[in-house]
């Protein structure tokens, strides 16, 4: 069975914006596991990477001619791999069609109910698409799949859910030769999530799946219990990737790679003690309030470049109602300690949590600019599909049928205690009152790898302050 997948092209999309996807590591992970198990005639096309047209890429399916399509999808993207789905359905109705990822995990019946998609993969894919595949070669039941949705004389039906892999040590590499490494690497295109890389040539890594903490914004695709891999494994992929294509960086995505601080310092010691020179940056994943002093100085020793931090809100009772339960006071030691060492800091909050006062909104600015760091980010909240903070809202009667999932920095729902007015006026001022301080500015100016990133960002300064 010939099988391609596929990352949807998102740029210059007007419901998503400019930027480009990072590499699509959940494809290079179902890639990696059906070769393991056998299947071997596989390829990936990163219409994303590429900026390829809807019909370019249905060429290079028809060149290809797989009998199975997978397409990875956001639920940014949604829209974009309906209408792929669709083309592909229309060029041959035979090809069967499946869609997986983030939106498939968030919503499987939005997924399933497009007439062209046969399949929708919920949760971790690896052993769900290999036993798709197996079922669909040897004509077995469909039944039997956990994780998955499929239809049966065009009636959905929702199989169990998978559970997830414990050993995550056991899963393949990602198969890194399918991808085009040229195509991550150009700087124009840009495939990385921190703000400020040393270069182009950046390459992600995931550490662990799973975070064990309750935020009722946050998504649960990887579940609530934490499965590392071990440091041996992790280095081993750190090796390989550097001897094949020889990254600056190293990104890891994990969502808390620090949960168990005692194996991140054991794969810090791991970098340092097999001399490996590579910059590492943590867009997501470090907890702040898991940190303490001499973790900062390993992952400064190992290389670290950038680690984000997510906030999200200073004032204590906000933390409570939105289940990050943050230690708040920790986090600015760690913070400031963070910036010390020499580590580019960023750190994200969000405004405007259910019933969040203009009391509880100014504490968060003026966190922000009580602390130093170097790179801040502010979110409009935005309920995403099944979490918990969609289910409170839609249980209270609040309508979300305006609620804009592709960009956190879009206005699109108000669930907060101002007004709508207020909230954008304290979104405009929450980045002048940050960015547009002398010592702030050449704070940053300092810690950029290259100095020609700040240019970037003064137009979106100049903009949040004319907005104030």
């Amino acid at each position: 069975m010939k099988i391609l997948l596929i990352a949807p092209n998102l740029r210059g999309r007007p419901d998503v914006g400019t930027n480009v996807s990072p590499v699509p590591l959940g494809l290079l992970y179902l890639a990696a596991a059906l070769r393991q198990a056998g299947y071997g005639r596989i390829n990936i096309v990163d219409a994303n990477a590429l900026d390829l047209s809807r019909g370019e890429v249905l060429a290079r399916v028809g060149s290809f001619a797989p009998d199975l399509v997978g397409i990875t999808s956001m639920s940014i993207g949604s829209g974009e791999s309906h209408a792929l789905a669709e083309l592909i359905k229309k060029a041959d109705a035979r090809r069967k069609v499946a869609v997986g990822g983030a939106y498939a995990c968030a919503t499987p019946e939005a997924v399933i109910r497009d007439p062209n998609v046969d399949f929708a993969v919920v949760g971790e894919g690896e052993r769900t698409v290999c036993e798709l595949v197996e079922a669909l070669e040897h004509g077995k039941p469909l039944s039997g799949i956990t994780g998955l949705a499929y239809k049966e004389g065009g009636v959905p039906v929702f199989n169990p859910p998978r559970a997830v892999i414990e050993d995550v040590d056991s899963i393949p590499f990602p198969a890194w030769d399918l991808a085009d490494m040229a195509a991550y690497f150009d700087t124009k295109s840009c495939h990385v999530s921190n703000p400020c890389p040393v270069s182009g040539r950046v390459v992600p890594i995931f550490t662990s799946r799973g975070c064990p903490y309750g935020c009722i914004y946050c998504h649960d695709i990887f579940g609530k219990r934490v499965r590392m891999r071990s440091p041996e494994n992790v280095l081993r992929e750190i090796e390989l990737v550097m001897e094949r294509y020889a990254p600056d960086q190293i990104e890891i995505w994990d969502d808390v790679f620090n949960f168990d601080m005692d194996r991140a310092k054991r794969i810090c010691n791991g970098l340092i003690g097999r001399g490996i020179k590579v910059s590492i940056s943590f867009p997501n994943g470090l907890r702040v309030d898991r940190m303490d002093r001499e973790l900062v100085l390993k992952l400064k020793e190992a290389g670290t470049q950038q680690i984000f931090y997510a906030v999200e809100s200073a004032d204590p009772g906000v933390q409570k109602r939105i289940g990050k339960n943050l230690d708040l006071e920790k986090a600015r030691e760690i913070i400031r300690m963070t910036t010390e060492v020499g580590i580019l800091t960023c750190v994200s909050f969000m405004l405007g949590f259910p019933g969040e006062t203009k009391e509880e909104l100014l504490r968060t600015l003026e966190f922000a600019k009580s602390v130093p760091f170097h790179i801040a980010v502010f979110h409009y909240v935005t309920p995403r599909p099944n979490t918990p903070l969609e289910a409170l809202l839609r249980k209270r009667g609040i309508e979300l049928n305006s609620v804009r999932l592709y960009h956190y920095k879009k206005f699109s729902i108000n669930i907060s205690a101002v007004s709508d007015a207020e909230l954008k006026s304290i979104w405009a001022r929450a980045y002048a009152g940050f960015y547009l301080r002398p010592n702030q500015m050449w704070r940053i100016w300092k810690a950029l790898p290259y100095k020609k990133q700040i240019f970037r960002r003064i137009p979106g300064i100049l903009k949040f302050s004319i907005a104030r």
